[in-house]
């Protein structure tokens, strides 16, 4: 893959324009106390306990559906990953990207900009994972139904993707990942539910532990419980892939 597939120019741009206006800008927020943008990114973004991400989530959405513009976009650059990816591997907007890659984004980013603008503020837990599940609804009924999995590419891979030279070939893990879970739907490994869930554990930031915990309860259902549905959904996919592997390897030609 070429480096220019993966940035459009309004990704540049709204990078460019973000380290020439906010970046360094300092600005009040609240009872987080006074930050520049990029503290504010790194406040959000840093290790930490689920709960308290939720919080920081909570206070600059609360901020911003007062009238702060600027929190309004910290939340919108915290979470421009997630709207880059989904502009290249949501199917809801595929033939926008196919035609440009350009309008598949604004269209992505125009998602999650009515996401937070109209976030509940009610809804104070699992803060980020609504914000990806709304923006996936959002474009489902807005351009179709979507089966494929969204997952967010950090801060420093997307820097380094836009940064990076045009003409050199990078290893993109995320990419790879979104080719295997959209396989297993398109041929009925698994349902985009399981793929979900299977990410959900398997990419889980922080304590993998609490992960696990925070999913068994949303789900209504017992760690152990869980622990045994994502073991079988883990050994359904690893089944077809070996499977798939086998069938095509029988019928590659032998080499004199």
């Amino acid at each position: 893959m070429h480096v220019y597939n993966a940035s459009t120019t309004l990704e540049r741009a709204l990078l460019n324009e973000w380290n020439s206006t906010l970046a360094n800008l300092r600005h009040d927020y609240g009872a987080l106390g006074e930050l520049t943008g990029d503290e504010a990114i790194e406040l959000i973004r840093r290790p930490q306990l689920a709960v308290d991400r939720d919080q920081i989530l909570s206070q600059m959405l609360e901020l911003e559906h007062g009238g702060d513009t600027v929190a309004g976009k910290v939340i919108l650059k915290s979470f421009l990953p997630l709207a880059f990816r989904l502009a290249r591997t949501c199917s809801s907007v595929r033939a926008i990207w196919r035609n440009s890659p350009t309008d598949a984004t604004a269209t992505t980013i125009g998602a999650l900009w009515e996401v937070i603008r109209t976030y509940p503020l009610h809804r104070a837990s699992s803060v980020a994972g609504n914000i990806r599940l709304e923006c996936i609804k959002l474009l489902e009924r807005g351009f179709g139904a979507s089966t494929d999995v969204e997952l967010a590419v950090d801060d420093e891979t997307l820097e380094h993707l836009v940064n990076a030279d045009s003409g050199t070939d990078i290893d993109d893990p995320f990419r790879d990942l979104v080719t295997l879970f959209t396989w297993a739907i398109d041929n009925g490994t698994l349902t985009a539910e399981e793929v979900r869930l299977l990410a959900r554990i398997e990419l889980a930031e922080g304590n993998p532990g609490e992960e696990r915990q925070q999913a068994a309860d949303e789900l209504g259902i017992s760690r152990e419980t869980l622990n045994r549905r994502v073991h079988r959904i883990r050994t359904k996919l690893m089944t077809a892939v070996c499977g798939d592997v086998q069938e095509r390897v029988s019928y590659a030609p032998r080499r004199s």
